[in-house]
């Protein structure tokens, strides 16, 4: 639906084609190029195989870039500048090439690439061909993401819905905010963060589950022992070998899925552990035990008990960095090594001066942490508020206003503008027209982002030339503390009439 036109530029093209099959073949054979499966298959099926069409590497209508160093009036802009820097930063194409022989080529380990979802394409299709077109190595994988929404979509500055972690981390600490955007974040999919799901998971998993485990643990150990037992290999119940057998299990699990970028499946794999820990206390019933005098009995609950956490404290230490150390200390192992890769069950001899240790994680009144969090979002809203005082010296008849003519309009492509990074190039549909219009909201929305609104436009407005782009019309933005730091723009949206009803 937008408008034609014929243009004309000498560039260079990369010829992709030349290395289609190469590629094809490459990602084929090589199982886990690209994890997920899934995404494997989205660009085998929906990009490569089809054809890979010739890619543009230079311009010469703008001169921001790289100049060609054969032909200076050409310039090369992303991607191929771009990816490059994975090898030029090692030193690649210089005199002084250790670092890039050493981790690039040479590395007996796999390098990931870690990309988010959006720009698999120029990952997994330009930068391997690339590489294969300068016969450079490909030694590395491409694990891919998906993005943290929230409940209206995607994050944005501009929306005015970004969460930042500096500000959750600020407020519930660094381990509650790793724990949770691991869980939360499947590895190829989308994860979701509100702050009610997040405390949800903060006061059932992180204080009840593992806070409690570890308090009631170290509070029997001192009440009953003094914080000093031992392994007696010749004393048991009925519910040990299940707890050893679980423990091992989640070493194993939990390694398998980290090793796979699975972190949330990993973190599950542990809880396994917590999980059975917690029904350990209840099937053995510690406190009865004291109260019989089984005093061997007991010691044997209290030792598995102290190595479960023991190993809880390993395998939640890649994202709990601040608890784990914690743990250890109030087993009394304050010196212990981490040790996830020669982990096991059993192989402590005993536990001496188990001591209590602040709270790892305090137990947090959602209703009040909502409110609160409300509140301070309240708050930063009215900060940014300006206040205008009325004007009385430009004011205009109603004649003068009904002069202007307004419309809805609605987005249905758009571009950044090729000369000038703040501008986007839009096509708004208007009853049965396409105008092309330039705005200057390339700072606050990505184009991608704003195709399919309903938008307010200034039909009436003399056509005008922006940077070599004609524009035939205005879109309508509130805009608060213009032309500052924190400047916001908002596009005016219309929600139910048709895209070319009268504003009035």
């Amino acid at each position: 639906g937008r408008e034609v036109k014929k243009a004309k530029e000498e560039a260079y093209f990369l010829k992709l084609s030349k290395y289609q099959k190469q590629l094809e073949e490459f990602i084929e054979n090589n199982e886990n190029f690209i994890y997920p499966e899934a995404r494997k298959k989205e660009m085998l099926n929906n990009f490569i195989k089809p054809g890979l069409e010739d890619l543009c590497v230079s311009r010469t209508t703008f001169s921001w870039g790289v100049p060609v160093r054969e032909n200076p009036r050409h310039v090369v802009y992303v991607w191929l500048d771009a990816l490059f820097n994975y090898v030029t930063a090692l030193g690649y194409g210089t005199p002084n090439d250790e670092l890039y022989q050493k981790y690039w080529v040479n590395n007996d380990d796999f390098i990931y690439h870690v990309v988010g979802k959006d720009i698999l394409r120029f990952h997994a299709i330009f930068w391997p061909i690339f590489l294969m077109a300068l016969d450079v190595p490909m030694n590395f994988k491409l694990m891919v993401h998906g993005w943290i929404l929230n409940r209206d979509g995607k994050m944005s500055k501009s929306r005015g819905n970004a969460v930042y972690p500096a500000d959750v981390i600020g407020r519930y600490g660094v381990d509650a905010t790793r724990y949770y955007l691991a869980k939360e974040l499947p590895l190829g999919n989308d994860g979701l963060f509100t702050y009610d799901r997040f405390i949800e998971r903060y006061n059932n998993e992180l204080v009840n589950d593992l806070g409690n485990l570890l308090r009631r643990s170290v509070a029997m150990v001192n009440k009953y022992f003094d914080g000093e037992v031992e392994n007696n290999p010749n004393v048991s119940t009925e519910f040990d070998e299940s707890l050893k057998e679980t423990a091992l299990k989640a070493i194993e699990e939990t390694k398998k899925c980290f090793d796979g970028f699975r972190l949330q499946n990993g973190i599950e794999a542990t809880w396994m552990l917590v999980s059975r820990a917690n029904k350990y206390i209840d099937e053995t019933a510690p406190w009865t035990l004291a109260k019989e005098g089984s005093t061997e009995k007991l010691k044997n609950v209290m030792y598995h008990l102290l190595e479960s956490l023991r190993v809880i404290a390993n395998l939640v230490s890649p994202y709990l960095v601040e608890s784990a150390p914690k743990m250890l200390k109030s087993l009394g192992i304050e010196d212990y090594q981490i040790d996830i890769e020669n982990l096991s069950f059993g192989t402590f001899k005993g536990y001496t001066k188990v001591v209590e240790v602040d709270a790892l994680f305090n137990r947090l009144d959602a209703a009040k942490e909502l409110a609160s969090i409300a509140e301070e979002q309240k708050k930063k809203e009215e900060k940014t508020k300006v206040v205008v005082e009325e004007k009385t010296t430009n004011e205009i008849s109603i004649e003068d206003f009904a002069k202007v003519e307004l419309k809805v309009g609605e987005i249905i492509a758009a571009q950044k503008h090729e000369n000038a990074q703040n501008l986007l190039v839009l096509q708004v549909k208007i009853g049965d027209e396409t105008r092309q219009i330039v705005s200057g909201i390339a700072k606050f929305y990505d184009p991608q982002n704003i195709i399919g609104k309903k938008i307010v436009v200034v039909t009436n407005l003399k056509p005008a030339v922006i940077r070599g782009v004609e524009s035939k019309g205005m879109i309508l933005c509130a805009v608060e503390n213009a032309k500052q730091k924190d400047e916001k723009l908002e596009i005016l949206e219309v929600k139910e009439l048709s895209n070319k009803a009268i504003v009035r």
